[in-house]
């Protein structure tokens, strides 16, 4: 059975994504100031898919934290409430 991905597996892809995006961001703005010419085409693809990059990033973030991110146990992998302090099928204290 595959493994579910954890809350902070999605966090680590959206957060590199960002750093990823603003890199190429500001190496296409960089590219542009030193060098004003009129064949630039690489420099504003690298802004362009920079920008959309951030821009999908913020989106994912966004509704991640709109969605209800569920609890599982560590022991056996049971859904909890928010509000139990123990897993209702193995009895582990919930951290």
């Amino acid at each position: 059975m595959p493994k579910k991905k954890s809350a902070f597996d999605r966090y680590t892809w959206i957060v590199t994504e960002l750093v990823i995006g603003i890199a190429a961001l500001g190496y296409g703005l960089f590219g542009i100031i030193d060098r004003p010419t009129s064949s630039n085409y690489f420099f504003i693809i690298l802004i362009c898919s920079g920008s959309i990059l951030l821009l999908v990033s913020i989106i994912q973030i966004v509704m991640m934290r709109k969605k209800k991110i569920d609890k599982f146990c560590s022991k056996c992998g049971e859904k909890i409430k928010k509000e139990d302090d123990f897993c209702p099928k193995c009895g582990e204290k919930i951290g």
